[in-house]
């Protein structure tokens, strides 16, 4: 696997998302995250991007993590739908990597970055930011496509 990034600076983002609790031995559980985001269907307006998010953070020693599923909406709507959070995206430098297969391969995509390419690349990650996926809404990446 060919780990390439390109490297961007990005905003601050808040995304409405549904989040959960997950561990690298129960991250096959995140599809179900994602169907249930969408099934709740929230009315949200101003999705300007056209882009649903997937975000791992509160990264702990243990291994356990968050993850969270949502749409960057602007203005954040002022009483959020039920069961809906808040997750904050920093502004910075990202390395990008694009993945153009089937989003079952996300989590082999990851451990590669993580156990391969940042110890190599003499990058650092930022302490406490969040890794995030995104997919813009295109012919293949409807919500059936991405669970």
């Amino acid at each position: 696997m060919k780990l390439k990034p390109e490297f961007c600076e990005a905003a601050e983002k808040q995304l409405v998302a549904l989040s959960g609790e997950f561990t690298l031995e129960t991250r096959h559980q995140i599809p179900a995250l994602w169907e249930d985001f969408w099934l709740r269907n929230w009315p949200l307006d101003g999705d300007e991007e056209q882009a649903a998010y997937g975000v791992s953070y509160s990264m702990q020693p243990d291994g356990a993590f968050s993850y969270a599923v949502g749409r960057h909406v602007s203005p954040v709507p002022a009483s959020l739908p039920e069961g809906a959070c808040l997750v904050t995206l920093s502004a910075g430098r990202y390395a990008v990597f694009h993945n153009h297969g089937p989003v079952a391969e996300i989590p082999v995509l990851f451990d590669a970055i993580f156990s391969a390419w940042l110890p190599r690349s003499g990058e650092t990650q930022r302490a406490g930011a969040a890794v995030f996926e995104r997919y813009p809404y295109e012919e293949g990446t409807s919500p059936e496509a991405m669970t």
